[in-house]
């Protein structure tokens, strides 16, 4: 694996570690804004892990760089 590659990994597993940290809090929040917010940490989840379920010796150029914007948001 390329050292942007591993970069990258290390940037995504750390991201996918702070949302579930974050819908963990969450859980117990019944709110509708709280639910709203899990909603969306879940579709965020979901798009990440699309990308890299191939895993990661094999993730495309094109799934990195859709990483890449991912991470931006």
């Amino acid at each position: 694996m390329s050292l942007s590659k591993l970069e990258l990994k290390l940037r995504v597993e750390a991201k996918i570690h702070e949302i579930k940290a974050q819908l963990g809090t969450l859980a117990a929040d019944t709110t509708a804004e709280a639910q709203k917010r899990k909603t969306q940490l879940e579709a965020s989840l979901k798009v990440a892990e699309a990308e890299i379920k191939t895993g990661w010796e094999k993730i495309t150029d094109q799934a990195a760089s859709k990483l890449n914007e991912w991470l931006k948001r």
